[in-house]
């Protein structure tokens, strides 16, 4: 019988993530297609959706690595790369598939001003080649390709995975890797900001590759889960809903208030998204707080809502222009309604059968 890990209101979490990245890109596309908007005053919420879904990503797959550390005593590496594999690929190739074979055949997919527009052969092979090495991050600083766009992150996650399970299963004093990598990141960028690399031949690809990447981010969320698994005296606060309420009531203002400091944000935010996930898994006065069928719903389909939104908007647009209806209450509707139903479709139909082949890989049940 397999351990069960589940950790509430996590899936409630993604999926208010999800959403601010749809919001932030239905203002972006009614710009794209000429139609009032206020996607400068929102776009830093679908920035922020995304530093969260690597915060969640850092604490699920550290913790859940070093409770397998814990148990066998070692990872299993082929197994965690195969899981990773069964829950990654499959949406990430469809999307792949629809943005370059598919979809740029379409007018109802059509995004004045924006298409592929590859010159020759070759580059459609090099942007090929950089999707199927899941360097997404890197083809995006090159060239954006409609309805890929989001797989930016994506790669950034995979190349993430490919080295923490063996930093988790070598590194005996992690909370020393975690200090170092948070503040070497940012001592990097600070430094690529001081016009460091400027001189560097394709100085913007690399520059932009750093920028992407967030690995303070993402081992913020590592760190506080291995402050949680090791049971440090820290995490006793985290059982205080009055911190729970400061921390959120600080996030919704910083958030509201467009609040960002170069230097200061960049952690400031995965930090208070790291607290809040703290919160919301060991504080047992909260632990129904985002637990709810239609919370718990949207969080399972999450990755599907993610990749596909883009794709929805662009031909909800489309369609209330031929029909011309441009109302904004109509376009959010129907891209929200038409983004969870196939988003629940495909994970009915293409992401299952896939997780179930992963589910009898895990270590644990629930695993991520």
């Amino acid at each position: 019988m397999k351990d069960k890990i589940y950790f509430p209101n996590l899936n409630g979490l993604r999926s208010i993530a999800a959403f601010m990245v749809i919001f932030s890109h239905l203002e972006l596309n009614k710009g794209l297609f000429g139609i009032s908007n206020h996607f400068q005053e929102i776009k830093h919420i679908g920035k922020l959706g995304v530093s969260l879904f690597f915060v969640l990503s850092g604490f699920l797959i550290t913790f859940l690595l070093l409770m397998e550390k814990g148990k066998y005593a070692t990872v299993a590496y082929k197994k965690f790369y195969t899981r990773r594999i069964l829950r990654i690929w499959p949406l990430y190739f469809v999307i792949v598939i629809l943005s370059l074979g598919v979809l740029p055949f379409f007018d109802l997919f059509q995004i004045p001003g924006m298409r592929i527009d590859l010159k020759n052969s070759f580059e459609y092979l090099i942007v090929i080649l950089l999707f199927v090495f899941f360097l997404p991050n890197l083809l995006i600083q090159i060239k954006i390709i409609p309805f890929a766009a989001q797989t930016w992150s994506i790669g950034t996650e995979e190349q993430f995975y490919l080295i923490w399970p063996w930093i988790i299963n070598n590194v005996r004093r992690l909370s020393l890797l975690f200090i170092f990598l948070i503040f070497g990141y940012n001592a990097l960028l600070y430094l690529i900001d001081m016009t460091f690399l400027q001189s560097v031949p394709y100085s913007n690809l690399i520059i932009g590759f750093i920028y992407s990447f967030q690995l303070d981010a993402l081992t913020i969320g590592a760190m506080l889960a291995y402050l949680m698994y090791s049971k440090h005296p820290v995490i006793r606060f985290f059982t205080y809903t009055p911190l729970f309420i400061i921390v959120s009531i600080s996030t919704i203002v910083l958030i509201t208030l467009n609040f960002e400091n170069h230097y200061v944000s960049r952690c400031l935010y995965p930090l208070l998204f790291g607290m809040l996930i703290l919160c919301l898994v060991y504080n047992p006065q909260l632990k129904k707080i985002l637990e709810n069928r239609i919370l718990n719903y949207l969080g399972k389909i999450s990755y599907g809502l993610y990749m596909y939104h883009q794709i929805v908007i662009v031909l909800v647009l489309n369609i209330l222009f031929k029909l011309d209806i441009v109302e904004d209450w109509l376009i959010y509707i129907l891209s929200i309604i038409l983004t969870i139903i196939i988003s629940g479709i495909s994970y009915r139909y293409i992401e299952t059968p896939f997780l179930n082949k992963k589910k009898a890989l895990s270590v644990f049940n629930n695993e991520k």
